[in-house]
């Protein structure tokens, strides 16, 4: 056999996968948008109930931040399907990802109730083609931080290697709360504590209206906090702020609300920029990375 034909043999019975095409902001338009990106990129443990429309059977089911081996869904032995956000394959798109493996969880939950299959992780390879996630849904409902993984499990079902298997990777979890009263901004102790704030404004607008802040020295939550710049994830922005020793996340509620509120008038702010603005807006535009 020639190289030539050698060449056209190769792969000849692979699957035919359509390119993904990439999506900066995959959940835009989504009620859950700003929960489901902190379950993506910043919170370790939370789940997040959701329904699919009647096209996709109207399906009860729940967004989990990790699911065993990062997997990207599971069936658990309750019937209950969660669907992974942070898993160990993805393409381009999020919600494409999310939806081929509610799809497939929808699949083997359906063959379950059959007798045809088992309870468990699902396997999917995220790049077969299916629905975007944006079009599956009926409804969502608020995101809840959960203090372990339990949730990987229906109640009653733990066994004690099941047990260990959840206490030692929740042990592993970085302490995360969200503070109350406000929306999208969540407490980590990572050594040091952190506060992350979700805005789904546009980036450009709100590095504008940050570093008006900043130049005027408001840019803080008035406890010794540092604000040590933003980054983007799922194509929206999330200011940092670091804090020099403890802080209870219980007592950032008024701070919070305070620089949302001055945030909200330098946003409606179209004078323009000073210099110092200039350079402040400049120097938050260089830090910024996208993860």
């Amino acid at each position: 056999m020639g190289k030539k034909s050698r060449r056209k043999k190769v792969g000849a019975n692979k699957p035919f996968r359509p390119i993904v095409p990439h999506v900066a902001r995959p959940f835009e338009g989504l009620d859950a948008e700003a929960d489901l990106v902190a379950m993506r990129e910043i919170i370790p443990a939370a789940t997040l109930k959701a329904m699919t429309t009647e096209e996709y059977g109207s399906v009860d089911f729940y967004f989990a931040t990790l699911l065993p081996d990062a997997a990207p869904a599971i069936v658990r032995e309750d019937g209950v399907i969660l669907v992974g956000m942070q898993t160990r394959s993805s393409t381009r798109d999020a919600a494409h990802d999310l939806g081929v493996a509610l799809v497939a969880a929808i699949d083997r939950k359906k063959k379950i109730d059959e007798g045809a299959a088992e309870y468990g992780v699902v396997r999917v390879d995220v790049r077969d083609a299916g629905p975007r996630i944006n079009d599956m849904l009926a409804s969502t409902q608020k995101m809840e931080i959960q203090n372990d993984l339990g949730f990987w499990v229906a109640d009653g079902q733990k066994d004690d290697e099941i047990a260990s298997v959840i206490e030692q990777t929740s042990n592993e979890l970085i302490p995360s709360k969200a503070v109350s009263g406000v929306e999208n901004t969540y407490w980590h102790d990572m050594g040091k504590h952190f506060v992350r704030w979700i805005r789904l404004e546009d980036e450009d607008q709100l590095f504008t209206a940050l570093a008006r802040l900043q130049a005027a020295g408001e840019l803080t939550l008035g406890q010794g906090d540092r604000f040590i710049g933003a980054f983007r994830a799922c194509g929206i922005s999330i200011p940092v702020f670091e804090f020099p020793g403890e802080v209870d996340p219980d007592t950032l509620t008024e701070p919070v609300q305070e620089l949302e509120q001055k945030l909200s008038a330098a946003l409606e702010n179209k004078d323009p920029m000073n210099e110092d603005e200039r350079r402040a807006r400049a120097g938050l535009v260089s830090r910024q990375v996208s993860i």
